[in-house]
């Protein structure tokens, strides 16, 4: 008796909701779409949190300021971040890379061998073009 009672009741609840639909076809179709554009538009207000140190640890926190202290005294080198063209001046240039085929760069040899280039490197005298031909004239 009961399940008849239920039955009949949720047929006719569900063809009127059927008559209902189908009388209004636009408005359920176009619906779930501008709902969906709503909601989804909503999370352009939220930005992307890219320091992952602000979601674990508090602002005050001990950890925090300690990681503070830490950067102040020994600070990270951010040159990645940089244009090269930003780190030179006016001039000539010139790089030497150093590499060991064999065993590390450290090594006692290598090293001696990389001190002497560096030495040499910076004793170098360059003379401007004035005082060079001032220097031929006398």
């Amino acid at each position: 008796m009961l399940r008849q009672v239920l039955h009949a009741g949720l047929r006719t609840s569900f063809h009127a909701l059927g008559r209902f639909v189908a009388s209004h076809p636009v408005f359920f179709a176009s619906a779930p779409v501008l709902l969906s554009i709503l909601l989804g538009a909503s999370f352009s207000r939220y930005r992307v949190e890219e320091d992952v140190e602000s979601l674990l640890a508090p602002k005050h926190s001990l950890a925090k300021i300690e990681g503070n202290l830490v950067e102040s005294l020994f600070p990270v080198n951010r040159s990645k971040h940089a244009l090269y063209s930003d780190l030179q001046t006016r001039g000539r240039y010139g790089r030497v890379i150093v590499t060991a085929a064999k065993g590390s760069v450290l090594d006692p040899a290598h090293l001696d061998t990389i001190l002497t280039v560096h030495d040499s490197t910076f004793c170098l005298a360059a003379m401007h073009w004035v005082s060079f031909r001032q220097s031929k004239l006398f």
